[in-house]
């Protein structure tokens, strides 16, 4: 038998074939490396997709910490990034049939959204939270009961309530096992038990009243893609707490269920991948309450407003409602209650300084306070620090 013999391939014909093959490889390496600063260039820029807005550039002042810092600021502020997430989540999904896993290695990484079961998702900074906790449950009460003192003890009122986790009045859908799980119930009974005996001046619970609207309605109380409570639980939260106040302010009053719409939820794009909702929107109503002023100057860290009625009783004295995400999104909801109200985040103190927040509470005649509660199981409260509570302490003497 003979041997087939092969002419070997020209020189030429080689370098042409690779370079063939290093064109479309310099294209994408081009598009990976240069990508987010033509997007830059041309006026895209990053978005806030893990429920919590972009990091401020760390100071040189904090020493080694700058580093890892700066590094997170850099990532967190690449354009694009959203569009990478999403294709990365699309991938791992379509070829492992999971999202992606973000773990290192050494410690645990705990989830930011925890995939509950029928497309029910939950916000993972409830276990992070738990989990790995700055202050005990008994430090975290006793500053909040020292904020509650220094407010009364000027003669100011002082109301206080915690915005449950999605995870405690609505557990339905949990997977049965996940990262963090026992943790989070262990800290949750613990956060619970602690709030009940501790009798915390000015408490008032939503926790009950949330519980006993799932049961009558037969409907959550939280939406199914949202770490937030739904429109109807935002009616609760004003009428419970206009009821604290002054349970003549129900007069004229009432909560009207107007038509549904599609919503995406906050959970589904920290997935990167929007999972949208069909949701019941509500409104409240109060007869012949009109709004007649809104001075937005210090947004977005606080407003303030104010309310005329010719019917509908209001709430007069002077008001300053403390709140986090959840008082944010309930505010439609709450304003119409009040005569003179000032809105002010619970994070104002790291924005604007303790200062800021002593002088929002020294103009104030009556005092409100919400945290969620994952925050109190961590021991994570701007409020809470101890340079907020002495500026509002010396504010107040």
């Amino acid at each position: 038998m003979t041997a087939v013999e092969t002419e070997p391939t020209p020189p030429a014909t080689r370098v042409r074939r690779l370079r063939g093959r290093r064109l479309p490889t310099l294209l994408v390496a081009g598009v990976f490396f240069f990508g987010p600063a033509l997007a830059f260039a041309a006026g895209e820029r990053a978005a806030a997709i893990e429920n919590r807005k972009l990091p401020d550039f760390p100071a040189l002042s904090e020493g080694w910490d700058f580093i890892p810092k700066a590094e997170a600021w850099a990532v967190a502020h690449l354009p694009l990034r959203q569009y990478a997430v999403r294709g990365n989540v699309a991938l791992s999904e379509g070829v492992f049939g999971q999202p992606p896993s973000y773990n290192k290695g050494g410690k645990p990484t705990y989830p930011r959204v925890v995939e509950g079961r029928d497309g029910w998702l939950y916000f993972g900074d409830d276990v992070i939270e738990a989990c790995g906790p700055r202050w005990s449950v008994a430090e975290t009460l006793e500053r909040t009961r020292r904020l509650a003192e220094i407010v009364q003890r000027s003669g100011r009122r002082f109301v206080l309530t915690v915005a449950p986790d999605k995870t405690t009045v609505y557990p339905d859908r949990l997977p049965e096992r996940f990262l963090g799980q026992a943790c989070l119930g262990e800290r949750k009974r613990e956060f619970w038990a602690a709030l009940r005996a501790a009798r915390l001046p000015g408490y008032m619970d939503l926790r009950g009243p949330l519980e006993r609207l799932q049961r009558e309605s037969g409907e959550p109380a939280y939406w199914r893609t949202d770490s937030h409570w739904n429109e109807r639980s935002c009616g609760l939260y004003g009428t419970e707490l206009a009821r604290t106040l002054d349970p003549g302010l129900a007069r004229g009053t009432r909560l009207v269920e107007i038509e549904q719409a599609v919503r995406d939820g906050d959970m589904g794009v920290m997935l990167g991948t929007p999972r949208k909702e069909t949701i019941d929107q509500w409104r409240l109503v109060r007869d012949g309450v009109k709004r007649v002023k809104q001075d937005d100057a210090q947004m977005p860290v606080s407003f303030a407003t104010a309310n005329a009625s010719t019917g509908a009783p209001l709430f007069e004295p002077r008001t300053l409602l403390i709140g986090d995400s959840f008082t944010r999104n309930s505010l439609p909801w709450v304003t119409p209650y009040f005569a003179d109200l000032t809105y002010l985040r619970s994070d104002a103190s790291a924005k604007a300084g303790p200062e800021y927040v002593a002088e929002k509470v020294a103009r104030s005649e009556t005092v409100v306070f919400e945290m969620v509660e994952r925050y109190f199981v961590g021991g994570h409260g701007e409020m809470l620090d101890d340079a907020t509570l002495a500026a509002i302490d010396r504010a107040l003497r």
